[in-house]
């Protein structure tokens, strides 16, 4: 019962010691008491779902997601 809203984001491309350019993208924002700890369930699914903390919640970019389907049912 988290709040969860889509957003725009910008992701990080290249890699490196200094990745500085970024393209535009959409996310999901997941606001929760504490997003660290949100975070840490979300990395430790047998699949892990990686996302960055933001303005106090967790949002997960989803530029790169390519299976849907997998993405949800990963999911608690």
């Amino acid at each position: 019962g988290l709040p969860v809203a889509p957003c725009a984001c910008a992701s990080q491309i290249g890699s490196g010691a200094l990745p500085v350019d970024t393209l535009p993208s959409a996310g999901l924002r997941i606001a929760a008491p504490d997003p660290e700890a949100l975070a840490a369930r979300f990395r430790a699914l047998p699949r892990p779902i990686l996302g960055r903390i933001r303005d106090g919640a967790l949002l997960l970019d989803l530029r790169c997601l390519e299976d849907e389907e997998g993405f949800l049912a990963a999911l608690p």
